[in-house]
């Protein structure tokens, strides 16, 4: 207990009085790990919304028109292969009448066709646009299968944009974390190198490595997780009401973006272990280079 209450007096006091290198330190760990949770919520929310939109793809198989083919084999066999996220079966009848609901007061005019012209058809959904590809030269593949229509363009599209953004979002968060890490460490470094008179002066009269390293990994600790809270509060006071704000003026993205309480708060708690975390590491690498230099034999 003597030994805990020594090393939090030195803290404190390391901290009291060196308080404008600990300002500094603050006020940067706060800065870096805001731009950090804000580059990971924007790489999260794209991600979601190509998700949302690769859900949304839908491949329509027309059937021939052939009275003898049995309707429940053929929906057994697409459902069976590997692409198929979900898929509904039309009958002539239903589509035809979603048809004339989709044309509404202009519907009559089908009724100059005479006889159902729709075959049989599927609505398949898949889990990616990358399974679009494969799920159509399957499709076409079977004898039974009319047609198929999908939208190519826009399903190529997509699966370019979806395998970019995911290559973006990780770069963009190892290049924020890398980045992170590296100016807390330097300022860290730039803190503890003014104080290194400190620690020779600590050796010297018999203290051991762990009692010399112990206020500063704290002193860093602390600063950092106070920089963590910081940031987090400031990514809440900023995201809900930017989301806001998008729901407002583009509604259509309304269910793309996470807009759950719970979620953006547990980022923050993990934002600010994150913070701790980095700020004990770095200042366990700065004061241990500083101590190994010091008792190095001349």
């Amino acid at each position: 207990m003597t030994t805990l209450k020594y090393i939090l007096r030195d803290t404190w006091r390391l901290i009291v009085h060196h308080w404008v290198l600990g300002l500094l330190t603050l006020i940067t760990a706060g800065v870096m790990l805001w731009i950090l949770g804000v580059t990971t919520l924007f790489s999260l929310n794209l991600e979601n919304l190509l998700t949302r939109l690769e859900s949304e793809l839908v491949v329509q198989a027309y059937l021939v028109k052939d009275n003898t083919i049995n309707i429940d084999s053929i929906s057994e066999r697409i459902q069976s292969l590997e692409y198929v996220y979900r898929m509904r079966a039309w009958s002539p009848s239903d589509s035809l009448a979603k048809l004339q609901e989709k044309m509404g007061s202009q519907s009559r005019a089908l009724d100059m066709i005479g006889d159902n012209p729709i075959p049989w058809n599927f609505e398949i959904h898949v889990n990616s646009a990358r399974d679009v590809e494969p799920l159509v030269k399957a499709l076409q593949a079977m004898p039974e299968v009319e047609d198929v229509v999908y939208a190519g363009m826009v399903v190529r599209r997509i699966s370019a944009l979806s395998r970019i953004s995911s290559r973006v979002a990780f770069v963009m968060f190892m290049l924020s974390v890398i980045i992170t890490a590296l100016v807390v460490y330097n300022t860290i470094h730039i803190s503890l190198y003014s104080r290194r008179e400190e620690i020779g002066i600590m050796y010297l009269v018999g203290a051991t490595r762990s009692y010399i390293a112990t206020p500063f990994v704290l002193e860093g600790t602390l600063l950092a997780l106070l920089g963590a809270i910081i940031a987090a509060g400031g990514i809440v006071a900023a995201y809900f009401p930017g989301i806001a704000f998008i729901q407002s003026n583009l509604p259509f993205l309304h269910s793309s973006l996470i807009t759950e309480q719970g979620i953006i708060w547990r980022f923050c708690a993990l934002l600010a272990g994150f913070g701790a975390t980095l700020g004990w590491v770095c200042s366990y690498l700065v004061v241990a280079r500083f101590i190994n230099a010091i008792t190095k034999p001349e």
